[in-house]
C-alpha cells in the first residue's frame, strides 16, 4: 500500500510536498524507496530517523495495523502530525489515548478515507446531497473477494489476527464502516456481527455486520471466499434508490431510471492511488480548514467503535450498543 498507493500520491503532490525520509525495517524496501525517493534519508527504524530529521511536518505511517497505535503515538510525542492507512487503532481506548495527545501538542491525527474520493462513491454521495434520494433509510455494502490482498513479498499478513488485528472485518471493515455512516447521514448507535472462522485460532473469512443508525440501519457484508471479485452498495431513501455496481451509479425513482458510469470499478485494484491523492489533499487541506480533520477524526471514532464492538458482538452472539461518544 505505501509503494503502490501513497508513493504514486505523494509524488503527484510534489509541489505541495517534499519527502526527505523514509523508514522501514526490511532492507528490501528501503532499497525500494530510494528508487523512488533518492534523495530522501534511509533509516531502518523510526528512532533513529527522529532522531536526525528534525522539523518535520507530518509523517505518513503505512505499517500494518497491529503497529500503528505505537508507530502514531512515537510521531506525535515527536510534535510530528500525523497520516495513518486504516485502521488507525482497534480499541476506543487507544484512540482516545492518541486523541488526546493529538490535542495536548496541537497536532493533526488523520486517517486514510480515500474510498470517499473513488469516482461512484463521489457521484452517490453528489446525489445524496441534492435530496434526490429523500432522507436516507437502509445502506447495504457487499465487498466480494475470493482471498486477501498479498504483499509485495508474496505474503498475507492481513490473515494473521497477531499482525492485522483480525480478518476481513478489520481489514475491508473500516472502509466500509465510514462509507455506511458517510451514506446514511448518521453516526452509529449499535452493531451486531456474525463472522464465519474457518479454524480456531484463524482470522475471519467472512463477517456480516448489522449497524443501527437510530432510525435507518445498514449491512455490511465482507468476504474472502466469493467465486467473484466484486464491490456493490444499495442506499435506499423516502424518495429512491442508489446503487453501485462497481463503476456503475444507478439512480431509481418514480420519475425513471438514471445510469452514470464513473468509468473506475471499486473492485479495480487495491491501491487507489488517484484516490489517495485526493484524500492527501483533504489532509493538507485541513490545516486551513480545520472542518476537514475534525470530520475525519469523528469518522475514525465509529470504526473504531464499530470495530470494536463488532468484534465484542461476534463473540457475545448479541448486538452491542456504541458508547455515547461519537
Amino acid at each position: 500500500m505505501a509503494e503502490n498507493g501513497h508513493v504514486p500520491a505523494l509524488k503527484a503532490l510534489a509541489d505541495r510536498i517534499s519527502v526527505v525520509a523514509v523508514c522501514d525495517p526490511l532492507p528490501a524496501r528501503l532499497e525500494a524507496a530510494r528508487k523512488h525517493f533518492p534523495s530522501a534519508k534511509l533509516f531502518s527504524s523510526a528512532e533513529a530517523l527522529f532522531g536526525e530529521v528534525h522539523n518535520l511536518d507530518f509523517a505518513d505511517i503505512a505499517t500494518p495495523p497491529r503497529f500503528h497505535f505505537g508507530d502514531v503515538k512515537n510521531a506525535l510525542e515527536h510534535g510530528v502530525n500525523v497520516l495513518c492507512e486504516k485502521p488507525l487503532v482497534f480499541s476506543h481506548a487507544e484512540f482516545e489515548q492518541l486523541r488526546a495527545l493529538a490535542a495536548k501538542k496541537g497536532l493533526t491525527l488523520f486517517t486514510v478515507h480515500n474510498w470517499k474520493k473513488a469516482p461512484p462513491l463521489l457521484k452517490a454521495r453528489e446525489i445524496i446531497a441534492a435530496g434526490t434520494l429523500g432522507e436516507i433509510t437502509h445502506v447495504e455494502l457487499h465487498v466480494l473477494r475470493s482471498q486477501a490482498a498479498v504483499t509485495a513479498d508474496g505474503k498475507n499478513w492481513r490473515t494473521d489476527p497477531k499482525l492485522a488485528g483480525g480478518g476481513i472485518m478489520a481489514d475491508h471493515g473500516w472502509h466500509n464502516f465510514y462509507l455506511a455512516c458517510v451514506l446514511a447521514g448518521k453516526m452509529p448507535k449499535r452493531i451486531d456481527v456474525r463472522n464465519n472462522i474457518p479454524a480456531a485460532g484463524q482470522a475471519e473469512n467472512e463477517s456480516s455486520c448489522h449497524i443501527d443508525f437510530g432510525g435507518s440501519g445498514a449491512l455490511v457484508f465482507l468476504t474472502w471466499r466469493s467465486p467473484v471479485r466484486k464491490n456493490h452498495i444499495l442506499v435506499y431513501g423516502t424518495k429512491g434508490l442508489l446503487e453501485i455496481r462497481d463503476n456503475e451509479v444507478l439512480t431509481q425513482t418514480p420519475q425513471g431510471v438514471t445510469v452514470f458510469d464513473s468509468g473506475e470499478k471499486l473492485s479495480g485494484g487495491s491501491a487507489h492511488p488517484t484516490w489517495m491523492k485526493l484524500s492527501l489533499e483533504d489532509f493538507l487541506d485541513g490545516f486551513e480548514n480545520r472542518r476537514l480533520h475534525a470530520e475525519n477524526l469523528r469518522e475514525a471514532l465509529a470504526c473504531v467503535l464499530l470495530t470494536e464492538y463488532g468484534y465484542k458482538a461476534a463473540a457475545s452472539g448479541r448486538a452491542e450498543t456504541l458508547p455515547a461518544t461519537i
